[in-house]
């Protein structure tokens, strides 16, 4: 293993991070009235992660860190598009942002849970699924909350139950996949997988899957969404809507490529998929509300 060049992979997540620490730091010393300096730290530091992926593109598939992250045409388009989704969200709310309190915190936040969902587009390993989960999820309950009216603490404290609930589901999901697979890197666990009981293997994948729909909206992890899409700014409404989907999909498609044909995947898929296009947007339809639809 070549650390140097594994980390030089990783310069698209460096770059998100360094703004994400940059315009934290600079929103702590500039007055209110040059915090625009912080949205400009952010979009350059996403321009900059996307020009990295786009060199990074045109070299071979591979996986670095022992195979825990992968870096190919899954997780390069999904930092671009996430890169430039994060940028149209703060263009988008610059109305919305410029000389407020908590500008410079919520670009912040908005690249903190950029990075998590690039994480999640490239984890091949349980582990870094996890932590990729965590990261996204983490800045969201502030960014749901950033109003403090009592209709955004209401959505946000939901937001905050319904993902411990449901990253608990992940790890139990991921424990087993572990116990019966002897590994959390995906290069261990394919073939180790094909070997065990399928029902173990079933209860792992439901696991973990539970943990990223509801990064994914979708169901069963579906219920947050109108809440903190309706008590949200608009610029935060638009992100969450949008971006951690984005690497909870490509995530989920790494973690069933490895399933054993034993699995019907498929089937699960099929069942989550027809229950998110129905249940999932039966409030938002009852409540004639636009901006839950949306979510």
């Amino acid at each position: 293993m070549n650390v140097t060049l594994d980390t030089l992979a990783l310069l698209p997540e460096m770059c998100v991070l360094s703004g994400a620490i940059v315009a934290l730091l600079a929103g702590s010393f500039l007055p209110r009235n040059h915090q625009v300096a912080t949205r400009w730290i952010a979009i350059l530091a996403l321009i900059a992660s996307a020009v990295a992926t786009t060199g990074g593109m045109m070299q071979p598939s591979t996986t670095i860190f022992e195979a825990s992250f992968a870096v190919d045409i899954g997780s390069g388009f999904g930092r671009i598009i996430i890169a430039l989704a994060t940028i149209f969200v703060i263009v988008l709310g610059i109305e919305e942002l410029s000389g407020t309190r908590r500008e410079s915190e919520t670009y912040a936040l908005l690249l903190l849970a950029a990075l998590g969902a690039m994480l999640l587009s490239g984890a091949s390993d349980l582990l870094i699924l996890i932590t990729g989960y965590l990261l996204t999820s983490i800045p969201l309950y502030a960014l749901i909350g950033m109003s403090r009216s009592p209709r955004a603490a209401e959505a946000a404290m939901k937001t905050y139950l319904l993902g411990a609930l449901l990253g608990i589901m992940m790890m139990l999901g991921a424990t087993v996949l572990f116990g019966v697979g002897g590994g959390t890197s995906y290069r261990q666990l394919e073939p180790a997988l094909a070997d065990a009981p399928a029902a173990a293997v079933a209860v792992g994948v439901v696991g973990v899957l539970g943990g990223l729909m509801f990064k994914a909206g979708g169901v069963p992890g579906h219920f947050w969404i109108p809440d903190a899409t309706q008590a949200a700014g608009t610029a935060v409404a638009a992100f969450l809507t949008t971006v951690p989907k984005i690497g909870a999909l490509i995530a989920a498609y790494r973690l069933l490529d490895i399933i054993p044909a034993s699995i019907d995947w498929p089937l699960l898929v099929g069942v989550l998929a027809a229950a998110s296009m129905t249940l999932g947007n039966l409030a938002a339809f009852w409540q004639d509300d636009v901006r839950r639809l949306l979510g």
